[in-house]
């Protein structure tokens, strides 16, 4: 009979993904399920300190110090083994991330926009805008690319956003029909949330024709 497989560690490199991911899920839910309670007793502790030096209980008070500076200890610890922890997680995560994340055109929540011919247009006013779902993307940085078609008349500038972070492109005449450009590099900090394309400024009474938006992970 042969002897049991050794459980695999969410460092060890044969692990699958899915598993290393419910691991580290898992050891960081723990520390952060133990900060409130080991932040309790320090705060029950500082408050016995006190009290037991007002009554000039000396030992107990020198005791309880003690103890006290032992958890703040305990706490810096875990604040550093759960830092170690979401760096691990949130590495792990983008590198499963598709080489490219697409953004169909036809699944945009429009505003003062239109879908004709394949295309997003209508950006004849500031602030018409384009949005999608995020799809739980790890924080981090995602270059934005855009394929548009612009006229010679056309353009102004694209303000991009997310939750918190916001990024400004300069929308130019595509003199070869539709071209992929990069938009820069958006920080992500809910990728929960919604990611939307604005129209920030126009040249004359349309901005483009836009015809898909990509994100790409900057650890790529």
């Amino acid at each position: 009979m042969s002897a049991p497989k050794a459980e695999k560690r969410t460092d060890d490199p044969g692990a699958s993904p899915d598993i290393a991911l419910l691991r580290l899920s898992y050891e960081r839910e723990l520390i952060e399920a133990s900060l409130a309670p080991v932040k309790e007793k320090i705060t029950t502790l500082g408050t016995l300190e006190k009290q037991f030096a007002a009554e000039r209980d000396y030992d107990d008070a020198i005791t309880a110090r003690d103890e006290r500076k032992r958890l703040q200890n305990e706490l810096a610890r875990l604040d550093k083994e759960l830092l170690l922890l979401q760096t691990r997680e949130q590495t792990l995560r983008t590198s499963l991330l598709p080489d490219r994340i697409k953004f169909p055109i036809d699944a945009a929540t429009l505003s003062d926009l239109r879908l004709e011919g394949g295309a997003i247009t209508g950006w004849s006013k500031v602030g018409a805008s384009a949005s999608w779902k995020l799809p739980a993307l790890p924080p981090g940085g995602y270059e934005v690319m855009l394929r548009y078609r612009c006229g010679a008349t056309e353009g102004g500038k694209l303000l991009i956003k997310e939750a918190r972070f916001t990024l400004t492109t300069t929308i130019e005449t595509t003199l070869k029909g539709p071209e992929e450009r990069s938009a820069g590099t958006l920080k992500i900090s809910d990728g929960s949330g919604t990611l939307t394309l604005s129209a920030q400024a126009l040249i004359t009474d349309n901005l483009m024709q836009l015809l898909a938006v990509e994100l790409v992970p900057a650890t790529r």
